[in-house]
């Protein structure tokens, strides 16, 4: 009977682990989608449901400036109220551009509240998200728009926060697009361009606040 010298038994050893580590791994690159396909990605829950039998208006508040402009103020409305609406989440809601009204006529010194801008419109609940960022990048020669406004649901009948409550303040939606490492808009129709899709963008991760919706869809960051 041969036998197999040391050295040659180690190699083929060798091998045969590597071999099994292989398809090991290959098994799970394989069970990997199946799973996928069969559970899904999952779904980024609503943050709070909203009262199909209410009249609402969205304000987007912006005292500081850091949207470049009212038109943009507007897509963002436009956006969250057409989802709403689309998604028959809500039986009527009060076009936002009327809260811009409002406040366009407020007296020197003496600023509108919240609810009474809903009260001005006839609304029953103010969708309230004042912005605190909205950039294209961070840094020169970088794209990668994202915004932050501070959301809150305030009852306009009794003048209380509906959500959230009180002593958890404003809840802070963050918003993201895709990072484009190179392609920063050059001129001013892409900067017009690329302002416009973070503000649509904005709008929809503001609907998608009050409704489930599929990871992959999601322009929400918090998760």
């Amino acid at each position: 009977m041969s036998l197999i010298p040391p050295t040659h038994l180690k190699t083929r050893l060798t091998i045969l682990a590597c071999a099994l580590t292989a398809l090991m791994v290959a098994g799970c690159n394989i069970a990997t989608p199946i799973m996928y396909a069969v559970h899904g990605p999952g779904k980024v829950k609503k943050s709070v449901a909203l009262d199909p039998e209410l009249k609402y208006i969205i304000f987007v508040d912006d005292p500081s400036n850091k949207v470049a402009s009212r038109r943009l103020r507007g897509t963002i409305v436009d956006s969250a109220q057409s989802q709403l609406l689309k998604r028959k989440l809500v039986a009527e809601v009060i076009d936002g551009r009327a809260a811009f009204a409002a406040v366009a006529k407020e007296r020197y010194g003496d600023p509108l509240s919240i609810v009474e801008i809903g009260e001005s419109v006839g609304a029953d609940v103010v969708i309230y998200a004042l912005m605190t960022e909205f950039s294209l990048g961070a840094e020169v020669g970088t794209y990668r728009p994202s915004a932050v406004a501070q959301v809150k649901l305030l009852n306009v009948n009794t003048g209380d926060r509906i959500w959230p409550a009180e002593n958890l303040g404003a809840f802070p939606l963050r918003i993201s697009m895709p990072q484009r490492p190179g392609l920063a808009p050059s001129t001013t129709a892409e900067v017009y361009k690329s302002q416009e899709a973070l503000a649509q963008q904005t709008g929809l991760a503001l609907a998608q606040m009050f409704y489930d919706v599929e990871v992959t869809d999601s322009a929400r960051r918090n998760r």
